[in-house]
């Protein structure tokens, strides 16, 4: 829907209240990896400010390469599949754990509901948690909230993730150095080869920010705008007020000129003060669409929101 200028109306609806969006203290865009596997590849998003201690341990893991060549170890039908330990040594055909590091604290905050991403742990240690991490296959709230001082969920499958998941669930399962529920593809019986395991690299997920973002964590709005005769510059604004409308101010010193334009970038005309942002990102998620802004005060580079289109 587009919500016109009489925002009493917007405000009234839950989510798009372009208050609440534009005002949240929250902290940055969260983390993103890319799980890339034997059976195909899907992305995470750790929850960096729910469970801050957990997605650090986490993502020291990662940037230090141990996760690179580990495998999936243990899958339970309608439970979880799990991975972060084992790496398989074709020479000698051995599985060899990963360096570990101190066992980090609990920091069960969310539920492990399908698609969460949690951390193993030893039984009766609430803080005990090191380097394996699991996937919830299904609604596991009742089991894993409950005991052990729950499981610390930092992260979630996103997109069609899950379809890669859920493959890798289904593969058949052995007893393979003494360890039941071991996932392998196209085995019978006799010697595994690397070829038989599900191997897995993690990857910190590298994107160029939008040409239109909102950062929560500092309330500045980064655009990149064609300015018609003015040229292309990019350019900050911060919130100026909120009530009765949204208002933002240019902040003038962050104008850069560029020698080129991109994809989606907003528009200004200086004839009509209209100010247009095709797309707006927020969280790292494209939130609105055709955002209007009208220019309302010149001496001061005040903006007044008029429009926009919630996704």
């Amino acid at each position: 829907m587009i919500c016109s200028k009489i925002f009493q109306q917007c405000l009234a609806k839950p989510f798009l209240a372009i208050v609440l969006l534009f005002s949240i203290q929250s902290a940055t865009a969260n983390t993103t990896v890319r799980v890339i596997t034997s059976l195909g590849d899907f992305s995470i998003e750790l929850f960096d400010d729910v469970a801050p201690v957990t997605v650090t341990n986490f993502l020291n893991y990662v940037n230090s390469g141990r996760f690179n060549g580990t495998v999936i170890h243990r899958s339970v039908p309608n439970f979880i599949i799990q991975g972060g330990w084992l790496t398989f040594d074709q020479a000698s055909s051995s599985l060899n754990p990963i360096t570990i590091d101190a066992a980090i604290q609990n920091e069960f905050n969310l539920s492990n509901t399908r698609g969460t991403v949690a951390m193993a742990k030893q039984a009766g240690n609430p803080d005990s948690a090191t380097n394996q991490w699991f996937i919830n296959l299904t609604d596991n709230s009742g089991n894993l909230d409950a005991q052990n001082g729950g499981f610390t969920v930092f992260g979630e499958v996103v997109g069609d993730g899950m379809t890669i998941v859920d493959s890798i669930s289904s593969l058949p399962t052995f007893t393979l150095a003494g360890l039941a529920d071991f996932p392998l593809v196209n085995y019978v019986s006799g010697t595994v080869q690397s070829g038989n395991f599900i191997n897995i690299a993690v990857t910190v997920t590298e994107e160029d920010s939008p040409p239109n973002f909102f950062d929560e964590t500092t309330n500045i709005l980064h655009t990149t705008i064609d300015a018609g005769a003015v040229g292309l510059i990019s350019a900050s604004f911060s919130i100026n007020a909120t009530e009765p409308n949204i208002v933002i101010q240019l902040n003038f010193n962050s104008i850069q000129v560029l020698t080129e334009g991109v994809d989606n970038m907003a528009s200004f005309d200086a004839a009509t003060g209209q100010l247009v942002l095709p797309e707006l990102f927020i969280s790292g998620t494209l939130t609105l669409r055709n955002l209007n802004f009208m220019l309302s005060d010149a001496e001061q580079f005040l903006f007044t929101l008029e429009s926009f289109e919630q996704i």
